[in-house]
């Protein structure tokens, strides 16, 4: 079940990457804005709070 979660963690995590990425060059517009915080913000942290979910996964896998 850990495994599961952190591999669904690590492809949102890299899919909410890419959308930063892209939404910096203004390719797709970003969806999280929150109230008195820039959108590149809210949306990095989308993105490390997966990729931390997913490194949680694997830690210590025998």
């Amino acid at each position: 079940m850990k495994r599961k979660i952190g591999k669904a963690a690590i492809i949102l995590g890299s899919l909410a990457l890419i959308w930063l990425i892209l939404g910096m060059i203004d390719v797709v517009p970003f969806l999280i804005e929150l109230p008195q915080e820039t959108s590149i913000r809210a949306h990095a942290s989308l993105a490390v709070i997966f990729l931390l979910i997913g490194s949680w996964a694997f830690w210590n896998e025998d």
